[in-house]
């Protein structure tokens, strides 16, 4: 597991790699500029609430206050964005590190686009809902932190081995597979998420994801024909 990731974390900041990362970076920044500036129209637009005697005092503080939050709340879609964003090339990035580090093995099968697009956009919106619904348990100190890696882990560790498993495997076998190796995909799902902890680094994350579950699953399917 280890020397996976350090493989991966390696695979990450190589040049193959940079044209992913920033060109989802851009994006991200476009998509959540837009998203920002709209809300900051729409927040311009609500009416005064404070009476006119109080000279404006109450709007004004409202209106910090609504600014405030707002920038808030961007902060915690920046990594949901990358990953959407970034998973849309993930297959390329996939087949990438097979040709690179597994050159006489059968090369994987590309998924359609738009299956792609699917699957990028179900993993977004999955790993937003289940952080909402565990949102109140992060406030409890100590519990947050191992909440965070326990349900990110699993969620992450999931998701990236399908993505790449389905690129040798039918559902079935992928499926399959996955519970037979459920701790140790769990594992470096857990190196994912706390890969995410780290500023800056979590951007690159599902880069290094990918790199490691390849690696991750070229170990098991080696175990499983063997």
């Amino acid at each position: 597991m280890l020397s996976d990731a350090i493989r991966a974390f390696r695979e990450t900041f190589s040049p193959p790699f940079r044209r992913v990362m920033w060109l989802s970076l851009v994006v991200t920044a476009v998509t959540l500029f837009l998203f920002g500036a709209g809300l900051q129209w729409a927040l311009a637009a609500l009416p005064e609430f404070g009476p006119d005697l109080a000279g404006g005092w109450v709007d004004t503080i409202l209106e910090f206050v609504a600014r405030f939050l707002a920038v808030i709340v961007l902060i915690p879609l920046v990594h949901p964005v990358v990953s959407l964003v970034a998973g849309l090339f993930l297959e390329n990035v996939a087949a990438r590190v097979e040709a690179e580090d597994y050159p006489a093995d059968p090369p994987g099968r590309d998924q359609p686009f738009w299956q792609s697009l699917l699957v990028a956009v179900r993993f977004t919106l999955v790993l937003i809902a289940v952080n909402l619904l565990a949102l109140p348990f992060y406030l409890l100190p100590v519990v947050n932190i191992a909440l965070f890696w326990v349900v990110n882990g699993y969620l992450l560790g999931r998701e990236y081995f399908e993505l790449v498993a389905l690129r040798h495997l039918p559902e079935a076998d992928v499926q399959a597979l996955r519970k037979r190796h459920r701790p140790r995909i769990f594992l470096a799902g857990v190196v994912v998420a706390l890969f995410t902890t780290v500023p800056i680094l979590n951007l690159l994350a599902p880069l290094f994801g990918t790199a490691l579950m390849v690696h991750t699953y070229k170990n098991l399917a080696a175990r499983r024909q063997a």
